[in-house]
């Protein structure tokens, strides 16, 4: 494919045939031409994202709040997309990956751990959920999603989703509360709503760093300034700590334009703080300790919660260290055998979505959750180092870049949040094994970009024909019977 994005030919064979531990393994050239000219997976593609807008913007639910009816978004395009998945073979393809297989097998420990929950019916009836809605979105980018083009397509959808779901809070905040939330959905507490944001702005970013048009651009760039804005109007100590790491992972893994931008974005943001954010917002976010006469009261009660909470959860996690409580049943055993208000507990989950795996599902659990994390960051950052050596390659490279700082940010975030079971990093490993696999069709594909010389005038051919047209001249008159001993070849 050329630097237009345009396909450069027909499919060669990749650069990288051989297998590399941790990265999905690519059928054959043939078996995957097949595969993309597939009309099953066409459709099933085009359905997918759809889906991944709605889940990313949260339409669906949207839609619900204003007309107070249900359109079964999520049944009305999720359906034929996980059967174009099954019948197209992409679930095969997806667990071609290790970082896959993990998730396979987190789900799988929790099923087996049912008969040891600690309520058996209430492990099954949480889990149900998750089997049927969150756990087949692994295989919905990875399965149908072959090519570069398709990549860059589903990469959108999700900027598309992040946008909408950022000006949607524009017209439906909640004017109510001390902080900003929206009123709507899944995701209306303030917290979940800054993690959420920082999820997908950095894919709005991508679009800001490689659309054609600039206005384009300068659109994208104007929603993750405001996105950001929103976030820290949420007054979220999670939220503005993956901020933080976040701007620490900019500034070691981006080259010199991408530091230059954030740079020049810092003033620009600091008098927007000033301005838009209100005090009390800025001093809860700075305020983590629960002694510290400073912190206001409401700050200093949630810290204290979250303290308790955290203690019980790695509590829990030494005493049920194989099984766990079971699925999601932290909350309720929780309540049911402490006196913290009265005769019963906080009868809350953990607030930390990496203890709430391991005193839920065990350490095993744990494991799994950590192995297929990593395993996804090693995979998308194996990408990135190869695209960087190649600048032909400068559109992958701005992807690997930016799907790294969302998942710095958001591991961040979700250790003050309950994410654990959310459809977030199962699509994030979907999208990451699609990018993998199609990123070395296009390093097999594109030709090198020509290297400009110095001395006055760049070439219209790349400068290896010239050397091999007259590498091919040298040979010719070496061979001609009418040059005789005393005539060499010019060198």
């Amino acid at each position: 494919m050329s630097k237009s994005g345009r396909p450069s030919g027909g499919l060669k064979t990749p650069l990288y045939p051989i297998p590399i531990a941790g990265q999905s393994q690519a059928p054959a050239p043939q078996a995957r031409s097949n595969d993309i000219a597939n009309p099953l997976r066409n459709i099933a593609f085009r359905m997918a994202l759809v889906l991944v807008f709605i889940d990313f913007s949260c339409i669906h639910q949207l839609l619900t709040f204003l007309t107070h009816l249900n359109f079964y978004l999520l049944y009305l395009f999720g359906i034929p997309t996980f059967l174009g998945v099954a019948l197209a073979g992409g679930v095969q393809r997806t667990l071609r990956s290790r970082a896959a297989i993990y998730w396979v097998v987190f789900a799988a420990w929790f099923v087996v751990g049912i008969p040891f929950s600690t309520w058996q019916g209430g492990a099954f009836h949480s889990l149900t959920p998750y089997l049927r809605t969150v756990f087949p979105m692994l295989f919905v980018i990875a399965g149908l999603t072959l090519t570069w083009r398709e990549c860059r397509a589903m990469m959108c959808a999700i900027a598309a989703g992040g946008a909408t779901i950022i000006l949607a809070a524009k017209f439906f905040q909640n004017t109510n509360a001390d902080r900003l939330a929206i009123e709507f959905g899944t995701i209306s507490n303030t917290n979940d709503y800054a993690v959420h944001l920082v999820y997908i702005l950095p894919f709005v970013m991508w679009v800001g760093f490689t659309a054609k048009s600039r206005a384009v651009r300068i659109g994208a760039w104007g929603i993750v300034c405001f996105g950001i804005l929103l976030v820290l109007k949420t007054a979220s100590r999670g939220a503005f700590l993956a901020i933080l790491a976040g701007i620490a992972y900019w500034l070691i893994r981006g080259n010199m334009r991408q530091r230059l931008i954030l740079m020049s974005a810092g003033p620009v943001m600091a008098l927007a703080l000033i301005a838009f954010v209100p005090r009390s917002s800025l001093v809860r976010m700075v305020a983590f300790s629960a002694t510290d006469s400073s912190t206001p009261e409401e700050a200093a009660e949630s810290s204290e919660m979250r303290r308790y909470l955290l203690e019980k959860s790695i509590e829990y996690t030494l005493e049920h260290p194989v099984f766990g409580l079971g699925f999601s049943q932290f909350r309720e055993f929780e309540g049911a055998h402490n006196q913290i208000i009265g005769d019963h507990g906080k009868w809350d989950d953990p607030h930390n979505s990496y203890t709430q795996v391991a005193s839920e599902g065990g350490i095993p659990a744990f494991a799994l959750y950590l192995a297929a994390i990593v395993s996804t960051f090693l995979m998308i950052n194996r990408v990135y180092r190869q695209a960087r050596a190649r600048p032909e390659c400068a559109d992958i490279r701005a992807a690997g870049f930016c799907i790294m700082l969302s998942m710095t940010m958001y591991c961040t975030g979700i250790l003050f949040v309950n994410f654990s079971y959310f459809l977030y990093l199962p699509i994030m490993t979907s999208l990451v094994i699609a990018v993998s696999n199609a990123a070395q069709d296009e390093f097999a594909n594109r030709p090198p970009e020509p290297v400009t010389p110095q001395f006055g005038f760049a070439p219209t051919r790349p400068l290896r024909e010239y050397g091999e047209e007259r590498t091919a001249a040298v040979k010719s008159l070496q061979a001609s019977p009418a040059r005789g001993a005393g005539h060499p070849a010019p060198a």
